[in-house]
């Protein structure tokens, strides 16, 4: 019975993280679906911006796969305070970077600078990417 269960994990530790990338980018690509296909507004969030039956529809894969995606990093998150650790400018780095995009991103909703969320998203995926490569490297030194 132990072999099965670490038969299921080993196959799904190996969806990690094309998984979660899959759903961010299926996600990314029907909220990238263009206006005239997003029907009306089913919530109103500020002047120019609301929600729609399909960024909301767009916003259940995004969510998912970011959430598996974070809680694969949780898991290895020991390989990563390990790198941070070694590396602490380069983590400060990417930490502040990924506060600094997640922060714009937020703000571009409520804000006349509406192209903000370009650079916000930009920084947020560049520190993401760099903490999925150091895990994903720190596995197969550990392997």
């Amino acid at each position: 019975m132990a072999s099965t269960s670490t038969a299921r994990e080993g196959r799904r530790r190996d969806w990690w993280p094309a998984g979660p990338a899959v759903a961010i980018v299926a996600g990314i690509a029907i909220l990238a679906l263009p206006a005239d296909l997003e029907g009306p507004a089913l919530l109103p969030i500020s002047p120019g911006h609301a929600v729609s039956l399909v960024d909301a529809m767009g916003v259940l894969p995004l969510v998912a796969g970011s959430m598996w995606l974070h809680g694969g990093l949780w898991r290895r998150r020991e390989r990563l305070a390990q790198w941070a650790r070694q590396r602490t400018g380069a983590a400060a780095g990417l930490t502040f970077a990924a506060g600094l995009g997640l922060g714009l991103l937020l703000a571009s909703a409520f804000s006349a600078l509406y192209w903000w969320w370009a650079v916000g998203a930009a920084l947020f995926v560049i520190a993401n990417v760099a903490a999925v490569v150091v895990a994903v490297l720190g596995r197969a030194k550990a392997d």
